[in-house]
């Protein structure tokens, strides 16, 4: 919620002592008034999501349009090169979700995979794709090639990409 880290949500009203936080009383909304807030707030309609197992279900859902946004934005600003790479990265996460990964020995062990292609001198990325795991009906969706082919869908046929 802020630079300032409170062991709940709840603390940043607090009024005791030890834990209180000004800014958020002075802000004119009351705990009560976030909470309904923070549970109305969507970015997408829930009643169009798939069941988990179905062909067409999206583990991403949920913010599928804040993601679609993202790399439309990314990719209008951007106009591909010659020199182009695909890099993996590690989003930390330590929240509940199924397709977070532990990769022992990194900086960051615990968190979301992304796959990117990015500008190679400078990293700047032009599309990504997350990995949510194994595909339920397609065994091949998640193979290195189907990762590339689905990253450089954009600019095939246009030099960049085989």
């Amino acid at each position: 919620m802020s630079v300032l880290r409170k062991s709940s949500l709840r603390d940043y009203w607090s009024l005791r002592l030890i834990i209180h936080t000004p800014y958020a009383v002075s802000a004119g909304m009351s705990r009560d008034r976030y909470h309904t807030l923070l549970t109305m707030f969507h970015l997408n309609n829930n009643n169009a999501k798939t069941a988990r197992g179905q062909p067409s279900y999206d583990s991403l859902f949920i913010i599928r349009p804040v993601i679609d946004t993202l790399i439309t934005k990314l990719q209008d600003v951007y106009t591909p090169e010659e020199q182009l790479t695909i890099d993996k990265a590690i989003c930390p996460f330590r929240g509940c979700i199924f397709f977070c990964v532990h990769i022992k020995g990194k900086p960051h062990k615990y968190g979301i995979k992304m796959f990117e292609l990015c500008k190679a001198k400078s990293s700047y990325i032009y599309n990504l794709d997350i990995y949510t795991g194994a595909h339920p009906t397609n065994s091949e969706h998640k193979t290195a090639f189907s990762v590339v082919d689905r990253l450089c869908d954009k600019i095939k046929g246009k030099g960049h990409c085989v």
